[in-house]
């Protein structure tokens, strides 16, 4: 194709109905010499995680049958080519042989799968652009694309440029200009209409929570908009959860609903108090369904660090233990889903949308105040806890402590999320990142706290089996070694975290940003 060709950027245009290819080609030859390629048609398949994580890095991903292109979702340079798996439901990075595809992959999409989130019939023809000493001056590409179960058609125009040959360049443009071609549009144009049919739209979905809320709403409409966002969350996993796509649909779905549950719980007299007791009853129910197929994906996803921590003559038995694990876990993903696809619960959904829009009811005392007021009150009132908690934190603190301190921790997190919009961005994010560094190890601590329990229960199990069970009860016990060394580092590196947060910069900070504000409603 030529020397750096896109890198100056790429130029596309609707074509006129009425302007024929080979109209447009009768023009361009008057000026420059045409190396026409043999035009090109196939079913392209556009794929990405559920999360767009190869869109938010600038990539579009596409594949016609086993065969695999990356490109530049702005200027269609393609970075990699390669044979892979056939996209049937979904796969994963770590399903593609090999090569630089895979490399590029595997740390942008992590343990998500790819989905396929658009499809497209295309026709397309590539022509170089050659000066009168045969050296390339550009690059066009005539494309026309129809999405998959669509009836509009796109015939685009694009134009890549070559570094050196800007002046030979306009000259082209003057000439599309010259029959008509004038009408610019996105690149993604065609991507994002195939997008459309399928129910989908770029970045529609991350896993960020992200809610603008007003600081002139009052509490009742800022917490029903969260409620519903929480709510959207939930359903959109569904599907995923349901089909098992990836390990991360079950995770979302979680938080979403420990975050409602947190609002319901922490956010009262906002709602009435029947059904926020009612709906944060249903929903632990579900964190209950949920949570045994989540606990066997962490220790799945482990598997490797597990691996790495003891010898090699010990890790077949932990391979056997791993194996039998992963059995588990299947038994227990069907027995969540039969409960969740269950008529019942998604009356329970479908009540709690209902119960968020219903306008009717008598109204909580607290509905009506500025919402502003309520989040400087709720936030501060869980930053006190968890200061006055952590400082008592020492050495010898049971687990049930730390574990109790990581739940006040959470809370404070969740409900900063909830209502983040309304403070000064930078500045919360000073706050944020401490309290995210010390969730992180408490996080980790209590993981291996369950962790260890869980390979005690096993250790036990095998106890009482064939003596054949040697090798993997020999393995289960050096990882309870490494596991706890590694339990016992993080009681010293808390310490140190904990004293950055509480820092005396930190604590004015936070008495800044959610400043008590005297209101006779809070009167208890």
């Amino acid at each position: 194709m030529g020397k750096t060709i896109g890198r100056l950027g790429v130029d596309t245009w609707l074509l006129p109905d009425l302007l024929s290819t080979d109209g447009l080609l009768t023009a361009l030859a008057a000026e420059f010499e045409l190396d026409v390629a043999p035009e090109y048609e196939a079913r392209v398949v556009y794929a990405d995680s559920f999360d767009w994580r190869l869109y938010q890095q600038g990539y579009l991903l596409h594949c016609h049958g086993a065969s695999w292109t990356l490109c530049h979702g702005n200027s269609g340079e393609v970075i990699a080519q390669q044979d892979g798996p056939e996209l049937h439901t979904s796969c994963f990075a770590r399903d593609f042989p090999l090569g630089k595809l895979r490399e590029l992959l595997e740390p942008v999409l992590g343990i998500r799968c790819l989905l396929s989130l658009a499809a497209i019939q295309l026709r397309s023809r590539r022509i170089r652009i050659l000066n009168r000493d045969q050296k390339i001056v550009a690059v066009i590409e005539i494309q026309q694309s129809v999405a998959v179960d669509d009836e509009r058609c796109y015939r685009l125009l694009r134009l890549f440029g070559v570094r050196g040959h800007e002046g030979e360049q306009e000259s082209v443009r003057r000439i599309l200009a010259e029959v008509g071609v004038s009408e610019t549009v996105s690149p993604l144009i065609c991507f994002e209409d195939a997008c459309l049919v399928k129910g989908r739209r770029p970045l529609d979905y991350r896993q960020k929570f992200m809610l603008e809320l007003n600081g002139d709403e009052t509490a009742l409409e800022a917490m029903t908009r969260i409620y519903l966002a929480l709510l959207d969350t939930i359903t959109r996993n569904m599907p995923g959860v349901f089909a098992d796509y990836d390990p991360e649909f079950l995770h979302d779905l979680r938080v979403a609903i420990r975050r409602t549950r947190s609002g319901l719980n922490l956010v009262q007299r906002v709602l009435p108090a029947s059904v926020s007791s009612r709906f944060s009853r249903i929903f632990r129910r579900l964190g209950v369904i949920t949570g045994p197929t989540r606990n066997l994906d962490v220790y799945l996803l482990a598997q490797d660090d597990y691996f790495k921590r003891l010898p090699a003559f010990l890790r077949p038995g932990l391979q056997e233990f791993f194996t039998e694990l992963g059995h588990k876990r299947q038994a227990e993903q069907k027995k969540m889903v039969r409960m969740l696809r269950t008529r019942k619960n998604e009356a329970f959904l479908n009540a709690w949308r209902q119960a968020l829009k219903r306008h009717d009811r008598q109204p909580a005392d607290l509905a009506d105040l500025p919402v502003r007021e309520l989040a400087d009150r709720i936030i501060l009132k869980r930053y006190k806890r968890v200061m006055r908690n952590g400082r008592v934190l020492d050495a010898a603190t049971p687990d049930a402590e730390v574990h109790r301190l990581r739940l006040q921790c959470k809370k404070l997190r969740y409900v900063i999320e909830l209502f983040g919009s309304l403070y000064p961005k930078q500045q919360l994010k000073i706050m944020t990142r401490q309290l995210r560094k010390l969730q992180d190890i408490l996080g980790s601590f209590n993981d291996l706290s369950v962790q260890q329990e869980m390979l005690r229960q096993s250790l036990i199990t095998l106890a009482a089996e064939s003596p054949r069970k040697l090798d993997q009860a020999a393995a289960l016990g050096g990882l309870l070694q490494s596991l706890f060394q590694e339990q016992e580092a993080l009681r010293s590196r808390f310490a140190r975290a904990f004293a950055r947060f509480g820092n005396q910069k930190t604590v004015a900070l936070a008495h800044k940003l959610f400043r008590k504000r005297r209101n006779p409603v809070f009167a208890t």
